[in-house]
């Protein structure tokens, strides 16, 4: 905030300047609202005289005017400094000569591709500080600033490279070293993937709150989601969430031939496109002589149970579409079940001995691995439902797809291996939270 006052000020450097966090709401606490450490009031700190401004709406220091309900700073050099929310950047006019993202990793994708053609029309320029939570957008742009050329400047500091001290919980005269201080946080309950993102910028650790976050991260690691082969083509199963008003989003996946295990050969997503240009992709797909085509042979799209539903307008469904593209027996309803089967099948089927995700999956498989539940800031705490953004569409379409694997099973598989003795004695829960253990309780009580 200091380093963008001081280019406001600049000859030639006049003009607005925003400051964006991930919600409006939460930029008004974290930085209109708040204070430093000693007690001063960091708007204070960075624009002198915006409280006597604030309550006299006379010019002090270098402010000329504040607008507290929109966050607004006006200096007197006529530039203008705004906080904004990155939920509600769709509707904010143009021109900024700069912008700054405070927690990136948390901000809405989009907001940075409505804001990059302003700052291009400007010759403006964008700042971003985040803490990883997982390797989401924020990720990517991390390492795209670090291609050679790429013209950008980008850094990472960890809690060892800052050279700071920690004051003690357990006695505020002791100062820590970056090490003890983590070992205390450890002490204290705080989970380890909130230390590695917090103390240690690790972009690999698994979200807070994630529902698949730690199960991607195991396959991640195994290197089971980015195989560059596919051995079975010619049965290919396609799994869709249709967007309304967001993105469709598909997954394409098939059986090993011996094993039957799953594997998850290709996905795709786009936003603002007709069926039509669904089905031409997965016509162009399907055909191994053309350029872009993949040769898969389909043995079924399963679409979610709101395909059936008719518009007013055409009293056409979704499902109506599909049947006249495609035979009835190529086309079928995925099973409605509620949210928490759909993901607890998720979670099992990532699991499962075998799996495995082809290299053109990468879009999906950030999805998944980003894909968390809601959170309630009034009770500061997770929500049961899924948080809907940008991850969501694609997990919707895996959870869809997970179901689907489910129902194959009654498909020729291998003998199963003879379990050990320890698995003989241990219940059928395997790296299931103890949330899922009370909702299967009461769906059986429900039964």
């Amino acid at each position: 905030m200091h380093l963008a006052c001081g280019r406001a000020h600049l000859p030639g450097e006049r003009g607005v300047y925003w400051h964006f966090f991930p919600l409006f709401e939460r930029a008004r606490r974290s930085v209109w609202e708040a204070f430093r450490r000693d007690g001063k009031r960091i708007m204070e700190n960075v624009f002198p005289g915006f409280l006597e401004c604030k309550e006299t709406r006379k010019p002090r220091g270098i402010v000329k005017r504040v607008n507290d309900s929109e966050m607004v700073v006006e200096l007197k050099n006529g530039s203008i400094w705004r906080m904004m929310g990155s939920d509600k950047v769709e509707s904010v006019g143009a021109g900024p000569k700069g912008v700054v993202f405070s927690e990136f990793a948390q901000c809405k994708p989009t907001a940075w591709d409505y804001v990059r053609p302003m700052l291009r029309e400007s010759r403006g320029w964008a700042w971003f500080i985040t803490t990883p939570r997982g390797r989401n957008h924020a990720y990517k742009l991390f390492n795209k600033a670090g291609e050679p050329g790429s013209g950008w400047y980008r850094d990472l500091k960890t809690v060892r490279d800052t050279g700071l001290t920690y004051a003690s919980n357990r006695d505020p005269r002791l100062e820590l070293g970056p090490d003890d201080m983590m070992m205390e946080e450890r002490a204290e309950g705080m989970d380890e993937a909130l230390i590695r993102q917090e103390y240690l910028c690790d972009f690999a650790a698994a979200q807070i709150g994630s529902i698949y976050g730690e199960l991607m991260e195991l396959l991640i690691a195994q290197g089971f989601t980015d195989c560059k082969f596919i051995q079975n083509t010619d049965e290919v199963f396609t799994a869709w969430d249709l967007g309304k008003g967001d993105k469709t989003a598909i997954w394409f996946f098939s059986f090993e031939k011996e094993t039957r295990f799953p594997q998850f050969i290709d996905y795709y997503e786009n936003s603002g496109k007709n069926l039509k240009f669904y089905f031409d992709l997965i016509d162009a797909w399907g055909q191994p002589d053309l350029v872009g085509g993949k040769g898969y042979k389909y043995a079924k799209h399963w679409l979610p149970h709101d395909a059936k539903a008719r518009t007013l307008a055409s009293e056409v469904s979704v499902l109506d579409q599909f049947f006249e593209k495609f035979s009835h027996s190529l086309v079928d309803i995925v099973p409605s079940l509620t949210i928490d089967d759909g993901i607890a099948a998720g979670r099992r089927l990532l699991q499962q001995e075998g799996i495995r995700f082809h290299a053109r999956c990468a879009e999906g498989v950030l999805a998944l691995s980003e894909y968390q539940y809601g959170y309630d800031e009034e009770k500061k705490c997770f929500t049961r439902e899924p948080q809907h953004d940008w991850a969501s569409d694609g997990a919707d379409a895996f959870r869809y797809a997970s179901i689907v694997i489910k129902m194959e099973e009654w498909r020729t598989r291998p003998e199963a291996k003879p379990k050990t003795a320890a698995q003989q004695t241990t219940p059928g829960y395997y790296n299931c939270t103890i949330e899922e253990l009370f909702q299967e309780r009461e769906t059986r009580y429900r039964r």
